[in-house]
């Protein structure tokens, strides 16, 4: 006769009530995805608060974007560009983390949230090679896990990846306690009536992602040249910082002049930067976040 096998030992149905034994069903429910972490909650005086910024300042290659940035007062380029070094040609004392690929991008970023303040500003350099980097790394994460997988083609299911990540990495330094300039080449696009757009160059659906990305900044500006007649003509930067057909751009504090000539940098262009930073930083920390509430 064969020998009966000893059923397993049930289990104890799951109790809905929480930790506390409230009954709380919805608590129960929350605990049982996810434990809240531990959180310390700290009461701040309303006049030490401080809202930080954030811009993106695009161009066309070879305008003097780094250049003009590299001269923000308290200035860390977190650079992917060798043009880095027409910042330091020109004098500028900002510092420098390199970034060659994402890795660096992700350590870089963990050191500046360690050692950046609310005095400092990231200079994101350029943040299209960034985008460009994050997809790199997430094809060489396939490629390691599937040989056959194309180290250069994303597939259909890798593109919202991709995406998600880099939109947020810039909602992180969006939020961080630190000041950020984004440096963007320019991408030239038509809109919904066919009409030319020129804005930062992020790339996805078409040009949804860089709408994403241009909502979510406080401000854009639009680096250009001026056209010389001649070549002995001095070199003369427009920075444009409202919308002109086709040139997007955007002032949420609305402290900046519409346009700003910069003159060459021997005629005091460099510094430029700075009275624009003293401007946004002369706005009132509720009035700033305010105005970033409303994005």
């Amino acid at each position: 006769m064969a020998t009966r096998r000893p059923s397993a030992p049930r289990r104890k149905a799951r109790s809905a009530t929480n930790r506390s034994g409230n009954g709380d069903n919805n608590v129960a429910t929350i605990h049982a995805v996810r434990e809240r972490p531990r959180i310390t909650v700290k009461v701040e005086e309303l006049s030490d608060f401080n809202e930080s910024f954030n811009w993106c300042i695009h161009g066309d290659s070879g305008v003097g974007k780094t250049v003009f940035a590299s001269f923000a007062p308290n200035a860390y380029i977190l650079s992917t560009e060798k043009g880095v070094i027409s910042a330091k040609r020109v004098g500028s004392t900002a510092k420098l983390l390199r970034a060659p690929d994402w890795d660096h991008v992700e350590a870089s970023i963990e050191w500046a949230d360690k050692n950046l303040t609310e005095r400092d500003v990231l200079v994101v350099d350029s943040v299209t090679k960034m985008q460009e980097l994050v997809i790199r790394w997430w094809l060489g994460i396939q490629h390691d896990e599937n040989a056959a997988r194309d180290i250069d083609i994303p597939q259909i299911q890798d593109h919202q990846k991709w995406q998600r990540m880099f939109l947020r990495f810039v909602g992180h330094l969006i939020d961080a306690p630190y000041n950020t300039i984004f440096v963007a080449t320019s991408m030239r696009r038509e809109d919904e009536e066919g009409d030319d757009l020129v804005l930062p160059n992020i790339v996805g659906k078409d040009y949804a992602i860089a709408q994403n990305f241009c909502a979510d900044m406080d401000i854009v500006s639009c680096l250009r040249v001026k056209k010389r007649s001649d070549m002995d003509d001095p070199r003369e930067a427009i920075l444009i910082n409202d919308t002109f057909p086709p040139y997007f751009a955007k002032d949420r504090f609305n402290v900046l002049p519409r346009w700003e000539t910069i003159p060459d940098g021997e005629e005091g262009g460099y510094d430029t930067i700075i009275g624009m930073i003293e401007d946004i930083l002369a706005t009132s920390p509720e009035d700033r976040k305010a105005a970033k509430a409303g994005r």
